[in-house]
């Protein structure tokens, strides 16, 4: 088996179990506040696509011999982690700088 094939195979198997993770952790959300609804989604939404982006620059990393492929596989990878660790940080960002003790149930 070719590894497209298997990364063909594994992504969507990926995808639904970080989609059952994120479901797992039960992101408790007020209803009356929609601004953290959307930013919910789109905090699970951007860790899936980033974990999958991390998995195709790891894989390429891994598998080509090119310089300039594996340096931007690096690079790639470098800014999946940086947005990752954005997205995961801005509610207690935002929390600090409001001086509040609770945002969107964070």
């Amino acid at each position: 088996m070719t590894g497209a094939r298997k990364i063909a195979l594994l992504a969507p198997l990926m995808l639904i179990a970080l989609a059952g993770l994120a479901r797992a952790q039960g992101l408790e959300i007020p209803v009356d506040q929609p601004i953290c609804r959307l930013y919910g989604i789109l905090q699970v939404l951007g860790t899936i696509a980033g974990v999958l982006i991390a998995a195709y620059a790891g894989f390429v990393l891994a598998s080509s011999n090119d310089i300039a492929e594996r340096n931007s596989s690096k690079q790639l990878l470098g800014g999946v982690i940086i947005g990752l660790i954005i997205i995961w940080i801005a509610p207690l960002l935002v929390k600090s700088l409001v001086g509040a003790t609770d945002v969107c149930g964070w």
